[in-house]
């Protein structure tokens, strides 16, 4: 055994950690996720085709974090950050991240 070996397993551990402690919010995007047919797709905020690194920085960005504060969540980087969210940004349809939050808590509450 070696340390990168150790090394990847505390990032492992650390993401799955991360999915347990916002499991209540990926269960509210599943959910919202499946009443998607019931709007047409210009409504929509949240498709299926969002990968599951998309969906991580999506409940990141649902928890107001910033993308400094993703970035060292995820152990990515800032940039790689910012095109998730791009792509996010694109496939609900908004052009930014105050959209998709207004979007996502306005639909939501429905």
């Amino acid at each position: 055994m070696n340390l990168a070996f150790y090394a990847i397993t505390a990032i492992e551990i650390e993401r799955y950690l991360y999915l347990l402690e916002n499991k209540s919010k990926m269960h509210k995007i599943f959910d919202w996720n499946k009443k998607q047919n019931e709007y047409p797709a210009k409504d929509r905020i949240v498709y299926e085709n969002l990968t599951k690194r998309e969906i991580e920085v999506a409940l990141s960005i649902l928890s107001n974090q910033s993308y400094k504060e993703i970035s060292k969540d995820l152990y990515i980087a800032e940039s790689t950050v910012s095109k998730h969210a791009s792509n996010i940004y694109k496939k609900t349809g908004v052009k930014n991240r105050r959209q998709f939050l207004l979007g996502f808590r306005k639909k939501f509450k429905k």
